[in-house]
């Protein structure tokens, strides 16, 4: 399932009356389709009161999950938010922050409260994503859409002199400006082939544009790599 920012404040009143006492404040509640971040508590410092004040929850929509994963997900987040607000003393004293190495975010009190409500929900509630939570997810239709176009716009431009190669990552709009710096940084090398490709995991790759960024490898490197990734040639020519 994906969530909404309705689903998200009816289950966090839900489950702030179950298993937080009704205690935890009044937030707000956002989606995105953030690929690294499953779930998001945000606050805001209080210097001159030394404290912090909780501010959002956000739940991705980049995977589409079993409800059970959503709702472990935003119980995760919600023990952040009854940190935040009730253990400031964690995240600031006397108006400066609390260095990471004094106070970890997932260490002893987190796990003793996701201890806790595992045992009371049923739900099992980790410090980080879990293997099983992630093989029970797929990309939502919206993910799939983007990851495919990143890979159909996606181009592996790679360049040689014989004996060692360059390879760059970059796209169908970018590709003649890196072409330009290839010849104005790589004069040496002599040969140049533009590939396509198939695979996610580069298609997601920071594209070169206005700077060379790639991979120095020997011929079998190469082609070590271009297996993997499922390279299909587009066009090769010489510089």
């Amino acid at each position: 399932m994906l969530v909404t920012t309705a689903w998200i404040e009816k289950n966090y009143n839900k489950f702030n009356e179950l298993y937080f006492g009704g205690t935890l404040p009044n937030i707000q509640f956002k989606t995105s389709r953030s690929k690294k971040s499953w779930g998001f508590a945000s606050f805001k410092y209080d210097f001159k009161n030394s404290t912090i004040i909780p501010l959002s929850i956000t739940l991705s929509n980049y995977y589409d999950s079993p409800e059970y994963v959503k709702i472990q997900t935003l119980l995760h987040e919600m023990i952040h938010i009854e940190d935040y607000f009730w253990h400031p003393e964690h995240f600031i004293i006397n108006g400066k922050k609390v260095r990471g190495n004094y106070y970890d975010a997932h260490g002893t009190w987190f796990v003793k409260e996701a201890a806790r409500i595992t045992v009371e929900s049923g739900y099992n509630i980790a410090t980080h994503v879990t293997t099983p939570e992630i093989s029970c997810s797929k990309l939502s239709t919206r993910s799939k859409m983007l990851a495919d176009r990143k890979k159909n716009i996606g181009r592996i431009i790679v360049v040689t002199d014989c004996h060692t190669y360059w390879m760059f990552k970059t796209d169908i709009y970018k590709i003649e400006n890196v072409k330009k710096l290839i010849r104005r940084q790589l004069p040496t090398f002599t040969r140049i082939v533009e590939y396509s490709f198939d695979n996610e995991s580069l298609a997601s790759r920071r594209s070169c544009n206005n700077k060379l960024t790639g991979w120095h490898m020997m011929k079998r490197e190469m082609m070590e790599f271009a297996e993997k990734y499922k390279f299909t040639t587009v066009k090769s020519y010489k510089l």
